[in-house]
């Protein structure tokens, strides 16, 4: 059964209010809660603990990896919910299975992240928005194979400390000359207008109009309402995107609109499926596409 928000106060009251009890711990001590302050501090991390300063729409680009990505290949899209389902592991191991793109919105940094990326031979991204209690969150994009470039960005919410992250990666693909561009993005959230929306996805869609190849625009987009989605569907159709439906739609919603969303261009899509879970509060999509 698809997941709505029929209570406005769950995500509209107690949510902001929790926030914002975090971010008064931020103000008053900094080794609670730490936020980068400006994008020029945001930083990437991968699975060997390495670190990289890259904001978007400005690529940083890694010595040419040696693995390709082959098509047909299937992308999972998934807000995990900071990890705080105790199934997650089991459910996110059954769908790497057949996934070879991951993009995670909510992630922690964990331990438990960690290894689960080692034990399922997968590269990882992970977009740094907050630490607190000595965790890292933001949003994370694992892989089979290893990201040829990638970049990030960082947009505060307007009432809050609290900035949500987007990532954006690309991957040699096998038998093709140009590679695939995946955008991983969490939209900022509590605002009266989509303005802020539409400034985080500023970087992203600069750097869609410089990409030549294939491209997947993933994430929790927080359009809960008309006005929102709306401003993220007429930048992305302008610019050629189709988005992935499902048929049995399992995805969560606010006001009656979905949160979640899969846009693609120069791709096809072979097979889409919005999965019901109770490993987070979303349910997750999966994929399969294949080049035109």
């Amino acid at each position: 059964m698809k997941r709505q928000l029929t209570l406005p106060l769950i995500r509209m009251i107690v949510k902001p209010l929790c926030l914002v009890t975090l971010s008064f711990f931020a103000v008053v001590n900094t080794a609670v809660a730490i936020f980068p302050e400006a994008s020029s501090q945001l930083t990437l991390f991968d699975q060997d603990s390495l670190s990289y300063q890259a904001t978007c729409p400005n690529l940083y680009v890694q010595p040419t990896p040696n693995t390709a990505l082959t098509a047909p290949f299937q992308l999972l899209n998934w807000n995990i919910y900071k990890q705080q389902r105790q199934n997650w592991r089991t459910s996110l191991r059954e769908w790497a299975i057949s996934a070879d793109i991951i993009t995670l919105q909510e992630a922690k940094l964990s331990t438990n992240l960690r290894n689960f990326s080692a034990q399922n031979n997968l590269y990882f991204l992970h977009n740094y928005a907050f630490k607190y209690r000595g965790m890292i969150y933001g949003v994370n994009t694992l892989s089979k194979v290893k990201p040829q470039s990638f970049c990030g960005s960082l947009e505060n919410e307007p009432w809050i400390i609290i900035p949500k992250a987007g990532l954006a990666s690309t991957y040699i693909l096998n038998n093709y000359d140009l590679p695939l561009l995946v955008i991983n993005l969490h939209g900022v959230n509590f605002t009266f207008t989509a303005q802020p929306l539409k400034e985080q996805l500023s970087p992203y869609l600069a750097l869609i109009k410089q990409h030549k190849g294939p491209i997947i625009f993933s994430g929790d987009f927080n359009t809960w309402s008309d006005a929102r989605l709306e401003r993220v569907e007429q930048a992305l159709i302008t610019l050629g995107f189709s988005e992935a439906q499902f048929n049995e739609d399992e995805r969560l919603t606010a006001f009656g609109l979905p949160l979640d969303h899969i846009y693609f261009r120069g791709l096809k899509v072979i097979e889409a499926k919005s999965i019901a879970t109770d490993s987070s509060d979303h349910s997750p999509q999966l994929v399969t596409f294949d080049l035109l």
